[in-house]
């Protein structure tokens, strides 16, 4: 069965501590096929990891990583790297 987003969270300015702090508390009320989405575009792919890194430092083994894809997309006139990070418990 496919994964449906149950959160999409867009890496941005913000503080890494509480963007994992939001994926967590996403995670925690969605069902078994939903999963959470760590989005970084451009300068932000590599926060986006560490987001991610940071999860899984206060999870442990309660979180799986379903799926990583990265590619490019047009926004606006421009065309930016990105990177999404699915994940579950």
């Amino acid at each position: 069965m496919a994964e449906k987003i149950g959160d999409l969270i867009i890496i941005g300015n913000g503080d890494t501590s509480e963007y994992a702090l939001r994926a967590i508390v996403s995670l925690r009320g969605l069902s078994e096929n939903e999963v959470v989405v760590i989005k970084g575009r451009g300068e932000f792919i590599e926060k986006a990891i560490d987001v991610y890194n940071e999860m899984k430092a206060r999870m442990g083994e309660s979180l799986k990583l379903v799926k990583v894809n990265i590619g490019s997309e047009r926004v606006g006139r421009r065309i930016f790297p990105y990177i999404e990070i699915k994940v579950k418990i």
